[in-house]
C-alpha cells in the first residue's frame, strides 16, 4: 500500500462541533430543574395513586412556581393527605390541598 492509503486509514475522523444551546434551551432547562417535585410536599406519601394530576393541581391552588400570576401562593402552603377513594373501592389517594398560613 502507498503511504497516502495507509494515512487515510490510520487518521482519525474529524471531530464534530458541538452546538451550544440557545438561550430558550438553557431557560428550559433552568426552569426544569427549580421546578419542585411532588415528593418535595409534606404529607405526600409515594407508592399511591394521587387524586388528581399533581401539574394541574398545583395550577388550580395558585401555587408558585406552577403558578405565576397575581395571587400566587408559596409551595410552603402546599401540603398532601391520604383520602379514601371510591372509584377504585376506598383505597388510599393523595390528595393536595393548602394551608391557612
Amino acid at each position: 500500500m502507498s503511504a497516502k492509503k495507509v494515512a487515510k486509514k490510520t487518521a482519525r475522523p474529524a471531530a464534530r462541533k458541538k452546538t451550544k444551546p440557545t438561550a430558550a434551551v438553557k431557560a428550559q432547562r433552568a426552569v426544569q430543574a427549580k421546578l419542585p417535585r411532588k415528593e418535595d410536599v409534606p404529607g405526600y406519601t409515594s407508592g399511591i395513586p394521587d387524586e388528581a394530576k399533581w401539574p394541574e393541581v398545583a395550577r388550580v391552588l395558585k401555587v408558585r412556581p406552577f403558578y405565576t400570576g397575581p395571587g400566587a401562593v408559596p409551595f410552603s402552603r402546599l401540603r398532601a393527605h391520604m383520602v379514601p377513594d371510591p372509584t377504585r373501592g376506598n383505597q388510599p389517594a393523595n390528595d393536595f390541598y393548602l394551608t391557612s398560613d
